[in-house]
């Protein structure tokens, strides 16, 4: 006579009934580390467990170990998402070819940003050719709006690296208007968004960037079309706040995108390339 109680024989059964998802079932989410990967984590979760219910497929956060191994991560197709910023994808694409776009990010209401150069707003310089041997603050050498624009900018006005006084990667935006504010360096890069939370403490602008399209997602070329439909269409039509602005407070949406979004970016890399290449 069989003796097992019969909540044991339920469980068993609902054991058997329930789906486990694998590794192989398993997508990644991978972010460039520009911030320590525990925040960047709790920052992508909830975008990735809203894809995941969307999706029908479960989708973790994975942190690159640096920007080069995250670009060649994306480029080779060993990431089936990846968040990049608008240089890194340039990189991305003009390497290894051209990749299929999810959605881009939406700030402020707006798929593009500008990078600005500052002064404080008591200082004698009014202009990018006043900054001949002066001291200048960038933020991170792999930075679209704190270092690669500004340095083609300064470029276009007769400024070159070499004819700075000095020049220092701070490493952020932030560390970059408060150096500047705090008399150390005599102008810096930053974002505009960066900007508009130190404006009132006495800075100004010398110069304001192109329009540039804003960071964006693409799909490795290894996922099925449909998942990466399923993908596409779930970021467009999120509208949950609390997820947005968990990857950023000023996200407002995730905006179509397409790979001409980036073309003035491209024209500026490459004209900063070839302006070093004949120096």
């Amino acid at each position: 006579m069989n003796t097992t109680p019969l909540h044991l024989v339920l469980s068993l059964l609902l054991l058997t009934l329930t789906p486990v998802t694998s590794a192989a079932d398993t997508l990644n989410l991978w972010v460039h580390p520009f911030l320590p990967a525990t925040e960047l984590v709790k920052k992508f979760k909830p975008l990735a467990d809203y894809l995941s219910h969307e999706c029908g497929q479960h989708i973790q956060v994975k942190i690159s170990k640096s920007y080069n191994s995250h670009i060649t991560g994306a480029g080779k197709d060993e990431m089936d998402i990846a968040y990049l910023g608008p240089a890194p994808y340039v990189k991305v694409t003009s390497t290894y070819g051209k990749k299929r776009l999810l959605a881009r990010l939406e700030v402020n209401y707006k798929p593009f940003f500008h990078g600005l150069i500052i002064t404080r707003q008591d200082s004698p310089l009014n202009n990018l050719q006043d900054l001949h041997g002066k001291n200048f603050a960038f933020g991170d050498p792999d930075s679209t709006m704190s270092f690669l624009v500004p340095s083609f900018m300064l470029s276009q006005n007769g400024v070159e690296i070499k004819d700075l006084n000095s020049h220092d990667f701070l490493g952020s935006h932030h560390n970059v208007v408060l150096s500047v504010l705090g008399g150390y360096y005599d102008a810096g890069a930053i974002k505009e968004e960066v900007y508009m939370e130190y404006q009132e403490r006495g800075i100004k602008i010398l110069a304001k960037s192109p329009a540039i399209a804003e960071h964006l997602f693409v799909a490795g070329n290894k996922l099925p079309d449909a998942t990466v439909d399923k993908l596409r269409r779930a970021m467009l039509n999120l509208k949950d706040h609390n997820i947005l602005s968990s990857i950023k407070k000023t996200v407002t949406g995730l905006a179509p995108v397409t790979d001409g979004d980036y073309e003035e970016l491209r024209r500026i890399l490459h004209n900063s390339s070839s302006a070093e290449a004949k120096q």
